[in-house]
Protein backbone atom coordinates (compact mmCIF):
# COMPACT_ATOMS: atom_id res chain seq x y z
CA UNK A 1 0.00 0.00 0.00
CA UNK A 2 1.33 2.99 -0.87
CA UNK A 3 0.82 6.07 1.29
CA UNK A 4 0.69 9.83 -0.55
CA UNK A 5 1.41 13.24 0.76
CA UNK A 6 -1.00 15.55 0.68
CA UNK A 7 0.32 19.08 0.48
CA UNK A 8 -2.32 20.30 3.65
CA UNK A 9 -0.28 23.08 4.59
CA UNK A 10 0.28 24.75 1.73
CA UNK A 11 -3.38 25.02 0.90
CA UNK A 12 -3.99 26.86 4.83
CA UNK A 13 -1.16 29.19 3.61
CA UNK A 14 -2.38 30.04 1.11
CA UNK A 15 -5.87 30.75 2.51
CA UNK A 16 -3.83 32.94 5.03
CA UNK A 17 -2.05 34.70 2.67
CA UNK A 18 -5.68 35.36 1.07
CA UNK A 19 -7.48 36.57 4.05
CA UNK A 20 -4.42 38.91 4.82
CA UNK A 21 -4.73 40.21 1.29
CA UNK A 22 -8.53 40.57 1.91
CA UNK A 23 -8.08 42.33 5.41
CA UNK A 24 -5.67 44.68 4.36
CA UNK A 25 -7.93 45.59 1.04
CA UNK A 26 -10.85 46.33 3.49
CA UNK A 27 -12.58 43.18 2.65
CA UNK A 28 -13.98 40.00 3.92
CA UNK A 29 -14.08 36.66 2.87
CA UNK A 30 -17.29 35.28 1.94
CA UNK A 31 -18.31 31.71 1.95
CA UNK A 32 -16.65 30.40 -1.22
CA UNK A 33 -13.67 32.90 -0.43
CA UNK A 34 -14.71 35.56 -2.50
CA UNK A 35 -14.25 39.09 -0.87
CA UNK A 36 -17.62 40.83 0.20
CA UNK A 37 -18.54 44.06 -0.38
CA UNK A 38 -18.19 46.50 3.10
CA UNK A 39 -19.67 49.88 3.60
CA UNK A 40 -17.54 52.88 4.13
CA UNK A 41 -16.72 54.15 7.45
CA UNK A 42 -14.77 57.19 8.21
CA UNK A 43 -11.57 56.73 9.40
CA UNK A 44 -11.14 56.91 13.16
CA UNK A 45 -9.73 59.19 15.33
CA UNK A 46 -6.65 57.15 16.09
CA UNK A 47 -5.75 56.28 12.53
CA UNK A 48 -2.79 57.86 11.99
CA UNK A 49 -2.94 60.06 7.91
CA UNK A 50 0.36 57.87 7.28
CA UNK A 51 -2.10 54.81 7.95
CA UNK A 52 -4.50 55.27 5.33
CA UNK A 53 -2.36 54.26 2.26
CA UNK A 54 -2.08 50.29 2.98
CA UNK A 55 0.71 49.09 1.02
CA UNK A 56 0.96 47.16 -2.24
CA UNK A 57 0.87 43.04 -0.73
CA UNK A 58 2.65 40.81 -2.61
CA UNK A 59 0.66 37.89 -3.74
CA UNK A 60 2.37 33.96 -2.66
CA UNK A 61 4.13 31.93 -5.58
CA UNK A 62 2.02 29.29 -7.11
CA UNK A 63 4.29 28.07 -9.77
CA UNK A 64 5.13 24.32 -10.14
CA UNK A 65 6.49 22.56 -7.07
CA UNK A 66 10.74 22.04 -6.23
CA UNK A 67 11.96 18.43 -8.58
CA UNK A 68 11.67 15.21 -5.71
CA UNK A 69 14.84 12.62 -5.78
CA UNK A 70 14.00 9.01 -7.90
CA UNK A 71 14.08 6.49 -5.23
CA UNK A 72 15.41 2.92 -7.43
CA UNK A 73 14.79 -0.64 -5.04
CA UNK A 74 17.44 -3.10 -5.84
CA UNK A 75 16.41 -6.85 -4.64
CA UNK A 76 18.33 -9.39 -3.93
CA UNK A 77 18.83 -12.47 -5.74
CA UNK A 78 17.55 -14.63 -2.81
CA UNK A 79 16.36 -18.31 -3.09
CA UNK A 80 12.15 -18.05 -2.01
CA UNK A 81 11.88 -21.68 -2.06
CA UNK A 82 10.91 -23.18 1.67
CA UNK A 83 12.62 -26.57 2.39
CA UNK A 84 14.46 -27.73 5.09
CA UNK A 85 17.73 -26.23 3.99
CA UNK A 86 15.76 -23.27 3.61
CA UNK A 87 13.00 -22.93 5.79
CA UNK A 88 12.30 -19.20 6.22
CA UNK A 89 13.24 -17.07 3.02
CA UNK A 90 14.47 -13.65 3.79
CA UNK A 91 13.41 -10.89 1.22
CA UNK A 92 16.16 -8.46 1.15
CA UNK A 93 17.74 -5.84 -1.36
CA UNK A 94 18.71 -1.96 -0.71
CA UNK A 95 17.53 1.33 -2.23
CA UNK A 96 18.98 4.35 -3.24
CA UNK A 97 17.61 7.90 -4.48
CA UNK A 98 19.55 10.14 -6.60
CA UNK A 99 18.68 14.05 -5.63
CA UNK A 100 17.29 16.64 -8.62
CA UNK A 101 20.65 17.39 -10.69
CA UNK A 102 22.82 14.67 -9.04
CA UNK A 103 24.58 11.89 -11.28
CA UNK A 104 25.65 9.74 -8.47
CA UNK A 105 22.56 7.73 -6.64
CA UNK A 106 23.08 7.75 -2.30
CA UNK A 107 21.88 4.99 -0.29
CA UNK A 108 18.37 5.83 1.16
CA UNK A 109 19.80 4.96 4.33
CA UNK A 110 17.41 4.99 8.08
CA UNK A 111 14.51 5.75 5.94
CA UNK A 112 11.13 4.15 6.91
CA UNK A 113 9.62 1.65 3.88
CA UNK A 114 6.85 -0.61 4.11
CA UNK A 115 6.54 -4.62 3.46
CA UNK A 116 3.10 -5.38 2.16
CA UNK A 117 2.55 -9.19 3.28
CA UNK A 118 -0.45 -10.80 1.33
CA UNK A 119 -0.44 -13.20 4.29
CA UNK A 120 0.68 -10.75 7.50
CA UNK A 121 -0.35 -7.83 6.93
CA UNK A 122 1.95 -4.15 6.25
CA UNK A 123 4.73 -4.02 8.36
CA UNK A 124 7.09 -0.86 8.41
CA UNK A 125 10.68 -0.99 8.32
CA UNK A 126 13.68 1.01 8.71
CA UNK A 127 16.45 0.85 6.10
CA UNK A 128 20.14 0.48 7.51
CA UNK A 129 23.06 3.15 7.10
CA UNK A 130 23.19 1.76 3.27
CA UNK A 131 19.68 1.33 2.34
CA UNK A 132 19.76 -2.10 2.76
CA UNK A 133 16.76 -3.76 4.16
CA UNK A 134 15.95 -7.37 5.16
CA UNK A 135 12.37 -9.21 6.36
CA UNK A 136 11.95 -12.46 7.43
CA UNK A 137 8.02 -13.60 7.23
CA UNK A 138 8.36 -15.62 9.95
CA UNK A 139 5.98 -18.88 9.37
CA UNK A 140 5.78 -18.33 5.50
CA UNK A 141 3.13 -19.92 3.66
CA UNK A 142 3.49 -20.59 -0.06
CA UNK A 143 2.17 -18.83 -2.47
CA UNK A 144 2.64 -15.46 0.54
CA UNK A 145 3.79 -12.67 -1.75
CA UNK A 146 5.71 -9.72 -0.64
CA UNK A 147 5.97 -6.39 -1.72
CA UNK A 148 8.41 -3.62 -0.87
CA UNK A 149 6.98 -0.31 -1.25
CA UNK A 150 9.06 3.49 -0.90
CA UNK A 151 5.93 5.93 0.31
CA UNK A 152 6.55 9.47 -1.24
CA UNK A 153 7.79 12.45 1.00
CA UNK A 154 8.01 16.14 0.12
CA UNK A 155 11.43 14.96 -0.94
CA UNK A 156 11.06 11.83 -2.92
CA UNK A 157 9.00 10.36 -5.15
CA UNK A 158 7.01 6.25 -4.44
CA UNK A 159 8.04 3.87 -5.66
CA UNK A 160 7.45 -0.45 -4.97
CA UNK A 161 9.86 -3.53 -6.26
CA UNK A 162 8.15 -6.26 -8.14
CA UNK A 163 6.33 -8.96 -5.77
CA UNK A 164 8.21 -11.54 -4.57
CA UNK A 165 5.95 -15.05 -4.09
CA UNK A 166 7.59 -17.86 -1.96
CA UNK A 167 6.96 -21.35 -2.92
CA UNK A 168 7.38 -24.50 -1.14
CA UNK A 169 9.93 -27.89 -2.39
CA UNK A 170 7.30 -30.65 -4.12
CA UNK A 171 8.58 -34.02 -3.55
CA UNK A 172 6.87 -36.53 -5.80
CA UNK A 173 7.08 -40.55 -5.67
CA UNK A 174 5.66 -42.41 -8.69
CA UNK A 175 5.72 -46.29 -10.10
CA UNK A 176 4.29 -48.81 -11.97
CA UNK A 177 2.43 -51.55 -11.07
CA UNK A 178 4.26 -53.61 -14.11
CA UNK A 179 7.49 -52.57 -15.80
CA UNK A 180 7.22 -55.78 -18.35
CA UNK A 181 4.29 -56.26 -19.49
CA UNK A 182 2.99 -58.04 -22.44
CA UNK A 183 0.32 -56.22 -24.48
CA UNK A 184 -3.04 -55.68 -23.29
CA UNK A 185 -1.94 -56.00 -19.84
CA UNK A 186 -3.65 -53.09 -17.51
CA UNK A 187 -0.84 -51.18 -15.77
CA UNK A 188 -1.72 -48.55 -13.14
CA UNK A 189 0.45 -45.50 -11.82
CA UNK A 190 0.34 -44.86 -8.91
CA UNK A 191 2.24 -42.64 -6.18
CA UNK A 192 2.06 -39.67 -3.52
CA UNK A 193 2.77 -36.22 -3.88
CA UNK A 194 4.10 -34.14 -0.76
CA UNK A 195 5.61 -30.62 0.15
CA UNK A 196 7.50 -29.16 2.66
CA UNK A 197 6.09 -27.45 5.68
CA UNK A 198 7.99 -26.33 9.24
CA UNK A 199 6.41 -29.24 10.71
CA UNK A 200 7.73 -31.35 7.80
CA UNK A 201 7.14 -32.93 4.67
CA UNK A 202 2.78 -32.54 4.36
CA UNK A 203 0.56 -34.05 2.40
CA UNK A 204 -0.88 -32.22 -0.75
CA UNK A 205 -4.44 -32.88 -1.44
CA UNK A 206 -6.00 -31.96 -4.60
CA UNK A 207 -2.76 -31.66 -6.69
CA UNK A 208 -2.77 -31.68 -10.14
CA UNK A 209 -0.72 -34.56 -11.40
CA UNK A 210 -0.04 -34.82 -15.28
CA UNK A 211 1.25 -38.15 -17.63
CA UNK A 212 3.01 -37.77 -20.11
CA UNK A 213 4.30 -40.54 -22.93
CA UNK A 214 7.79 -40.65 -24.60
CA UNK A 215 7.41 -37.38 -26.82
CA UNK A 216 5.79 -35.17 -24.64
CA UNK A 217 2.37 -36.24 -25.58
CA UNK A 218 -0.38 -35.52 -22.58
CA UNK A 219 -2.15 -38.70 -21.90
CA UNK A 220 -4.02 -38.01 -18.76
CA UNK A 221 -4.60 -35.67 -15.76
CA UNK A 222 -5.46 -36.30 -12.09
CA UNK A 223 -5.31 -34.85 -8.44
CA UNK A 224 -4.31 -36.29 -5.39
CA UNK A 225 -6.48 -37.54 -2.64
CA UNK A 226 -6.85 -36.08 1.38
CA UNK A 227 -3.57 -37.82 2.04
CA UNK A 228 -1.61 -36.90 -1.27
CA UNK A 229 -1.75 -40.59 -3.06
CA UNK A 230 -3.12 -40.94 -6.41
CA UNK A 231 -3.58 -43.52 -8.93
CA UNK A 232 -4.73 -43.62 -12.38
CA UNK A 233 -4.96 -46.54 -15.73
CA UNK A 234 -2.62 -45.99 -18.17
CA UNK A 235 -3.65 -46.42 -21.86
CA UNK A 236 -2.88 -49.65 -23.72
CA UNK A 237 0.64 -49.47 -25.44
CA UNK A 238 1.87 -51.64 -27.89
CA UNK A 239 5.72 -50.01 -27.99
CA UNK A 240 7.54 -49.83 -25.01
CA UNK A 241 8.69 -46.46 -23.76
CA UNK A 242 8.69 -44.53 -20.81
CA UNK A 243 5.96 -42.51 -18.62
CA UNK A 244 6.79 -39.06 -17.47
CA UNK A 245 4.92 -38.08 -14.42
CA UNK A 246 4.69 -34.54 -12.91
CA UNK A 247 3.47 -32.38 -10.75
CA UNK A 248 3.49 -29.35 -9.22
CA UNK A 249 3.59 -25.23 -10.48
CA UNK A 250 2.00 -22.37 -8.41
CA UNK A 251 3.42 -21.63 -5.09
CA UNK A 252 5.30 -25.33 -5.62
CA UNK A 253 8.04 -26.48 -7.51
CA UNK A 254 7.56 -28.95 -10.25
CA UNK A 255 8.84 -32.36 -9.69
CA UNK A 256 8.96 -35.09 -12.49
CA UNK A 257 9.42 -38.78 -12.33
CA UNK A 258 10.59 -40.95 -15.26
CA UNK A 259 9.06 -44.69 -15.78
CA UNK A 260 10.23 -46.91 -18.77
CA UNK A 261 8.05 -50.15 -19.41
CA UNK A 262 9.08 -52.56 -21.62
CA UNK A 263 5.97 -54.12 -23.62
CA UNK A 264 6.22 -57.49 -25.13
CA UNK A 265 3.91 -58.55 -28.17
CA UNK A 266 2.42 -61.96 -28.18
CA UNK A 267 3.41 -63.96 -31.48
CA UNK A 268 1.98 -67.15 -33.31
CA UNK A 269 3.18 -69.04 -35.72
CA UNK A 270 0.73 -70.50 -38.23
CA UNK A 271 0.29 -72.46 -41.67
CA UNK A 272 3.58 -74.75 -40.72
CA UNK A 273 4.55 -77.69 -42.72
CA UNK A 274 7.33 -80.00 -43.03
CA UNK A 275 7.96 -82.57 -45.44
CA UNK A 276 10.90 -85.63 -45.25
CA UNK A 277 11.84 -86.16 -49.26
CA UNK A 278 13.14 -89.26 -50.84
CA UNK A 279 16.25 -87.78 -50.48
CA UNK A 280 16.60 -87.06 -46.64
CA UNK A 281 15.98 -83.59 -47.43
CA UNK A 282 12.88 -81.91 -44.37
CA UNK A 283 11.39 -79.06 -46.33
CA UNK A 284 9.31 -76.33 -44.11
CA UNK A 285 7.54 -72.85 -44.51
CA UNK A 286 5.17 -71.19 -42.38
CA UNK A 287 4.06 -67.88 -41.24
CA UNK A 288 5.55 -65.93 -37.85
CA UNK A 289 3.17 -63.01 -36.72
CA UNK A 290 1.53 -61.37 -34.16
CA UNK A 291 -1.80 -62.78 -32.46
CA UNK A 292 -4.92 -61.13 -33.86
CA UNK A 293 -5.63 -57.54 -32.80
CA UNK A 294 -2.36 -57.09 -31.62
CA UNK A 295 -1.00 -53.46 -33.11
CA UNK A 296 2.81 -53.88 -34.74
CA UNK A 297 4.84 -56.21 -37.14
CA UNK A 298 7.11 -58.65 -37.03
CA UNK A 299 10.78 -56.87 -38.16
CA UNK A 300 13.18 -60.00 -38.21
CA UNK A 301 12.80 -63.76 -38.55
CA UNK A 302 15.69 -63.68 -35.88
CA UNK A 303 15.38 -66.30 -33.39
CA UNK A 304 13.43 -69.11 -35.55
CA UNK A 305 14.53 -72.05 -35.27
CA UNK A 306 13.29 -75.90 -36.74
CA UNK A 307 13.46 -78.67 -34.21
CA UNK A 308 12.87 -82.35 -34.44
CA UNK A 309 11.81 -85.47 -31.95
CA UNK A 310 11.18 -88.94 -32.72
CA UNK A 311 8.04 -88.67 -30.25
CA UNK A 312 5.47 -85.91 -30.80
CA UNK A 313 6.20 -85.31 -26.88
CA UNK A 314 10.15 -84.59 -27.22
CA UNK A 315 12.85 -84.72 -26.56
CA UNK A 316 13.07 -81.73 -29.19
CA UNK A 317 16.49 -81.10 -30.76
CA UNK A 318 17.49 -78.27 -32.76
CA UNK A 319 17.69 -79.14 -36.76
CA UNK A 320 18.61 -76.08 -37.67
CA UNK A 321 18.13 -72.18 -37.85
CA UNK A 322 16.06 -70.11 -39.83
CA UNK A 323 17.74 -67.43 -42.01
CA UNK A 324 17.14 -64.13 -40.68
CA UNK A 325 17.84 -62.45 -43.90
CA UNK A 326 15.76 -64.78 -46.09
CA UNK A 327 12.95 -63.01 -48.49
CA UNK A 328 9.83 -62.96 -46.89
CA UNK A 329 6.61 -61.75 -47.46
CA UNK A 330 3.51 -60.68 -45.32
CA UNK A 331 1.14 -63.13 -43.49
CA UNK A 332 -1.07 -63.57 -41.09
CA UNK A 333 -1.14 -60.13 -38.60
CA UNK A 334 1.50 -58.19 -39.92
CA UNK A 335 3.73 -61.26 -39.96
CA UNK A 336 6.66 -62.99 -42.46
CA UNK A 337 6.72 -65.83 -44.11
CA UNK A 338 9.88 -68.31 -44.01
CA UNK A 339 10.83 -71.71 -45.68
CA UNK A 340 13.90 -73.92 -46.47
CA UNK A 341 15.32 -76.89 -46.56
CA UNK A 342 17.27 -78.63 -43.66
CA UNK A 343 19.38 -82.69 -43.77
CA UNK A 344 16.62 -84.95 -42.39
CA UNK A 345 17.70 -86.80 -39.39
CA UNK A 346 15.15 -89.66 -39.11
CA UNK A 347 12.90 -91.69 -41.47
CA UNK A 348 10.54 -90.59 -39.13
CA UNK A 349 10.48 -87.42 -37.34
CA UNK A 350 8.27 -84.96 -35.92
CA UNK A 351 8.72 -81.45 -36.67
CA UNK A 352 7.61 -77.91 -35.20
CA UNK A 353 8.83 -74.43 -35.70
CA UNK A 354 9.79 -72.48 -32.23
CA UNK A 355 10.53 -68.45 -32.12
CA UNK A 356 12.79 -67.57 -29.26
CA UNK A 357 11.09 -64.32 -28.90
CA UNK A 358 13.61 -61.17 -28.79
CA UNK A 359 13.87 -58.82 -25.49
CA UNK A 360 12.86 -55.40 -25.23
CA UNK A 361 14.08 -52.51 -23.57
CA UNK A 362 13.14 -48.81 -22.77
CA UNK A 363 13.56 -48.52 -26.33
CA UNK A 364 12.79 -51.45 -27.96
CA UNK A 365 9.22 -53.13 -27.97
CA UNK A 366 9.79 -57.07 -26.76
CA UNK A 367 8.32 -60.04 -28.88
CA UNK A 368 7.11 -63.06 -26.69
CA UNK A 369 7.83 -66.22 -27.86
CA UNK A 370 5.91 -69.03 -29.43
CA UNK A 371 5.73 -72.34 -30.43
CA UNK A 372 3.91 -74.04 -33.89
CA UNK A 373 1.80 -76.79 -34.05
CA UNK A 374 3.91 -80.20 -34.40
CA UNK A 375 3.99 -81.86 -37.93
CA UNK A 376 5.06 -85.49 -38.79
CA UNK A 377 6.61 -86.25 -41.83
CA UNK A 378 7.97 -90.24 -42.13
CA UNK A 379 8.96 -92.62 -45.47
CA UNK A 380 9.49 -96.07 -45.77
CA UNK A 381 13.42 -97.12 -45.65
CA UNK A 382 14.11 -99.33 -48.68
CA UNK A 383 17.53 -100.85 -50.34
CA UNK A 384 19.20 -102.20 -53.34
CA UNK A 385 20.60 -106.04 -52.52
CA UNK A 386 22.58 -108.53 -54.71
CA UNK A 387 23.78 -105.96 -56.83
CA UNK A 388 25.63 -107.09 -59.86
CA UNK A 389 27.33 -106.18 -62.69
CA UNK A 390 28.79 -108.68 -65.46
CA UNK A 391 31.14 -109.01 -67.23
CA UNK A 392 34.11 -107.41 -65.20
CA UNK A 393 35.63 -106.71 -68.16
CA UNK A 394 34.24 -105.66 -71.26
CA UNK A 395 35.34 -104.98 -74.91
CA UNK A 396 34.68 -101.53 -76.52
CA UNK A 397 31.46 -102.22 -77.35
CA UNK A 398 30.83 -105.17 -75.87
CA UNK A 399 27.31 -105.67 -73.65
CA UNK A 400 26.74 -105.41 -69.80
CA UNK A 401 24.70 -106.67 -67.74
CA UNK A 402 23.20 -105.41 -63.94
CA UNK A 403 21.01 -106.75 -62.13
CA UNK A 404 19.96 -106.87 -58.34
CA UNK A 405 16.90 -106.53 -56.12
CA UNK A 406 14.64 -103.74 -54.73
CA UNK A 407 13.22 -104.33 -51.36
CA UNK A 408 11.50 -101.99 -48.67
CA UNK A 409 10.53 -102.41 -44.92
CA UNK A 410 7.36 -101.11 -43.37
CA UNK A 411 7.95 -102.67 -40.92
CA UNK A 412 10.11 -105.41 -38.83
CA UNK A 413 10.86 -107.49 -42.22
CA UNK A 414 11.94 -106.14 -45.46
CA UNK A 415 9.50 -106.76 -48.73
CA UNK A 416 10.03 -106.60 -52.31
CA UNK A 417 9.23 -103.85 -53.81
CA UNK A 418 7.66 -104.33 -57.25
CA UNK A 419 6.67 -102.86 -60.48
CA UNK A 420 9.16 -99.83 -59.79
CA UNK A 421 11.52 -98.32 -62.40
CA UNK A 422 15.51 -98.49 -61.13
CA UNK A 423 17.87 -96.27 -63.04
CA UNK A 424 21.34 -97.83 -64.19
CA UNK A 425 23.90 -95.01 -63.34
CA UNK A 426 27.71 -94.43 -63.81
CA UNK A 427 30.60 -92.67 -62.72
CA UNK A 428 32.98 -92.04 -65.68
CA UNK A 429 36.49 -93.10 -64.55
CA UNK A 430 38.09 -89.76 -63.55
CA UNK A 431 34.72 -87.88 -62.53
CA UNK A 432 33.19 -87.35 -59.78
CA UNK A 433 29.37 -87.07 -61.54
CA UNK A 434 27.15 -89.95 -61.83
CA UNK A 435 24.87 -90.07 -65.25
CA UNK A 436 22.08 -92.99 -65.73
CA UNK A 437 22.06 -94.78 -68.73
CA UNK A 438 19.18 -97.11 -68.68
CA UNK A 439 16.21 -97.87 -66.15
CA UNK A 440 15.36 -101.14 -65.27
CA UNK A 441 11.55 -102.26 -63.91
CA UNK A 442 11.24 -104.73 -61.12
CA UNK A 443 9.24 -108.30 -61.27
CA UNK A 444 6.77 -109.06 -59.00
CA UNK A 445 9.69 -110.47 -56.76
CA UNK A 446 11.09 -106.98 -56.68
CA UNK A 447 14.35 -108.62 -59.28
CA UNK A 448 15.12 -106.35 -62.00
CA UNK A 449 17.96 -107.19 -64.82
CA UNK A 450 19.23 -105.51 -68.19
CA UNK A 451 21.49 -105.97 -70.74
CA UNK A 452 22.78 -102.96 -73.11
CA UNK A 453 26.51 -101.66 -74.52
CA UNK A 454 28.96 -100.78 -72.50
CA UNK A 455 30.20 -97.28 -73.70
CA UNK A 456 32.88 -96.86 -71.12
CA UNK A 457 35.04 -97.47 -68.37
CA UNK A 458 33.32 -96.60 -65.10
CA UNK A 459 31.92 -97.60 -61.91
CA UNK A 460 28.31 -98.75 -62.01
CA UNK A 461 25.25 -98.54 -59.52
CA UNK A 462 21.77 -98.91 -59.27
CA UNK A 463 18.98 -95.97 -58.13
CA UNK A 464 16.06 -95.69 -56.56
CA UNK A 465 14.70 -92.49 -56.64
CA UNK A 466 11.73 -93.05 -54.17
CA UNK A 467 7.53 -92.49 -54.21
CA UNK A 468 5.39 -91.94 -52.33
CA UNK A 469 6.19 -92.32 -48.90
CA UNK A 470 9.60 -94.06 -50.01
CA UNK A 471 12.71 -93.05 -49.21
CA UNK A 472 15.49 -92.99 -52.61
CA UNK A 473 18.25 -95.49 -51.85
CA UNK A 474 21.92 -96.80 -54.05
CA UNK A 475 23.29 -99.95 -54.19
CA UNK A 476 27.09 -100.59 -54.05
CA UNK A 477 29.37 -99.95 -56.42
CA UNK A 478 30.86 -101.76 -59.37
CA UNK A 479 33.98 -100.87 -61.05
CA UNK A 480 34.39 -101.66 -65.04
CA UNK A 481 37.30 -101.41 -67.00
CA UNK A 482 36.40 -101.49 -70.95
CA UNK A 483 39.45 -103.16 -72.92
CA UNK A 484 40.21 -102.70 -76.72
Amino acid sequence: MLFRYRATAALVLTAAVVAGVLALSGGTAGAAGTPSAAPATAPTDSASPTDSASPTPTPSSTASSSPLATITITPDAGNYVMSAANPSPVVGGTITELAPGATTATPYADQSIVIADSVKGDASLVTDGNGGYSYDPSGPVPGETITVEVPATPTNSAAAAPPVMLSAELMLTAKLSATEIKYGTAVTVSGTVTSYTASGDTPLPGQPVRVYATGGQLVLTTETSGTGAFTASLPREATSLSWIVQSGGGPYTTATATLPMTVELPTVITGFKAALNPFWQVSYQGCLGLTASTPGYVPSLSGLTIQYAASAHGPWHTLGKVPAGQRSYVCGDDGRTFSGTLPGPLRDAYYRAVYAGSAGGTAATGYLSSDSGVVRSWRYSDRITDFKVAPHTVRKGGKLTVSGQLQYRPGRKWLDLTRRTVLIILRPAGSKTWYWIVQARTNSKGDFSVTFTDPLAATWAAEYLGGKNLLASMSSTVSVPVIK
